[in-house]
């Protein structure tokens, strides 16, 4: 056990699972859940727990006829150790932006002919229905690239 004093505040975050756990067990939530698991009640939020969702991710890996990629870097052990040396001694380099060239979380329209037989899963009106990722492999070899195609 451990006693901690802030003199503003502290975020706590445990992720996408521990996170609203950390909150019921606090007592933030849906009071009568918490109260039947015999967590007293500080915030009746009956929100906290619920309308979690994921988006479809669809890779499409890909080799190009370029040595101006990613690639390079991720199958040269040294110049990957020389590339992580630089971001972890100043923050800058190719590895300070990620290896991820563009993203983007995708709606469909409101009048997509799906929605006429199906439910719109989003988590609300706002929320993505598909994510999309332009980048250049670098997690799997030629050969794993070629036998996935």
């Amino acid at each position: 056990m451990f006693t901690l004093t802030a003199r503003k505040e502290i975020v706590l975050s445990a992720g996408t699972f521990g996170t609203p756990l950390l909150l019921q067990l606090s007592g933030i939530g849906d009071k009568g859940e918490l109260g039947s698991a015999g967590v007293a009640s500080i915030v009746n939020n009956p929100s906290v727990g619920r309308n979690l969702s994921d988006h479809t991710l669809l890779p499409n890996p890909y080799l190009v006829n370029d040595n101006n990629t990613f690639d390079t870097i991720f199958r040269n052990p040294d110049l990957l150790n020389a590339y992580i040396g630089q971001w972890m001694d100043n923050r800058t380099g190719p590895l300070a932006g990620g290896v991820c060239n563009h993203l983007g979380w995708l709606r469909l329209p409101k009048d997509a002919t799906i929605f006429k037989t199906t439910k719109d899963p989003a988590a609300g009106p706002n929320s993505s229905h598909y994510e999309m990722i332009f980048s250049v492999s670098t997690l799997l070899s030629p050969k794993a690239i070629s036998e996935y195609l």
